[in-house]
């Protein structure tokens, strides 16, 4: 895009992206050129550093911070750094950032992951012209591991996918891939700080109870998806089965068939998880309780065969 249409967009809604960050800081530096290069100039930055203030990842954070902030004076980039006492999560990081932006819309980028330079001009467009109901904007994806191309999902609609997102089907592929009104984010009070993880899942079930999405079909979003920091199974559990009970009335609210299709989606994957861990009695016990909410399709057979005979190889 040249200077004159970047000047135009310099102008309009203001966006607040909110960079939480934690641990490794292998992507730490792209993400905030991705948001530098931003064709949308009327943005900040808030990045909330949730490392813990004596180790190597805070120091190397501060470092990679402070340097994007020396080259954006005078470019009227706006970076704001924010360091938490302690290590709090996530959810705690992301709602740090909201309660110190100032924009009309937050615009959500994990540490890890890099945006198109146009990510914020075409959410900002898309929702220039949206009715109330809509809440926000998600784009296609780009999957990445070891700096290569693995996946992408451009198959994007809007709409609501309240039943998706209780069953973790809703392919949303990251949380940076979240770009919501400022005014939604505070009606729903932000992120609940109890969940460790399915942050995203359960901040998307508020959303859709009261909103819909508009989409893009452009890959907007790079996802690096390096596999750091991933829970072990007994905690992936513990988190299902929090988030479980977290909309258990809404769930039992649904049509019998919605009930066991979210039920079923949620216990089928925490035993292709176990498998994943070559735990295969926990992988048969979760199986079983995703068994009484009906039977599994040919590809749900297929992919339980595939994950089991890879259990054996661990």
């Amino acid at each position: 895009m040249g200077t004159e249409a970047v000047k135009l967009t310099a102008n309009g809604p203001k966006v607040s992206v909110v960079m939480p960050t934690y641990g490794p800081t292998l992507h730490l530096s792209a993400a905030i050129a991705s948001v530098r290069r931003q064709t949308w100039r009327n943005f900040e930055l808030l990045i909330v550093d949730d490392n813990n203030p004596d180790t190597s990842f805070r120091r190397e954070t501060e470092h990679i911070v402070t340097r994007h902030q020396e080259q954006g004076q005078g470019q009227g980039q706006d970076i704001i750094y924010i360091q938490h006492e302690k290590n709090r999560n996530g959810a705690a990081a992301r709602n740090t950032g909201i309660s110190r932006a100032t924009g009309d819309y937050i615009s959500f980028l994990d540490s890890d992951d890099i945006y198109d330079p146009r990510r914020l001009e075409v959410a900002v467009g898309l929702m220039g012209s949206a009715e109330d109901r809509i809440g926000g904007v998600y784009s296609g994806v780009e999957f990445r591991r070891g700096g290569k191309v693995y996946a992408s999902h451009r198959d994007v609609e809007p709409g609501n996918f309240l039943l998706e997102t209780l069953a973790c089907k809703f392919l949303i592929g990251t949380g940076s891939n979240l770009f919501v009104r400022r005014s939604v984010v505070n009606a729903l009070g932000g992120f609940d700080e109890s969940f460790l993880r399915h942050q995203d899942y359960e901040f998307l079930v508020r959303l859709f109870s009261q909103f819909d999405l508009a989409a893009s079909r452009e890959i907007l979003v790079i996802k690096n998806n390096e596999n750091l920091n991933l829970p072990g199974f007994s905690k992936t559990l513990a988190i299902k089965e929090q988030y479980l009970e977290k909309f258990r009335s809404l769930i039992e609210s649904l049509s019998p068939a919605d009930r066991d299709y979210v039920m079923r989606s949620n216990y089928t994957w925490l035993g292709e998880h176990a498998l994943r861990e070559g735990l295969r009695e926990e992988s048969r016990a979760m199986y079983g309780v995703a068994g009484r909410y009906g039977k599994a399709r040919a590809r749900a057979h297929m992919r339980r065969a595939a994950f089991w005979v890879q259990s054996w190889l661990k």
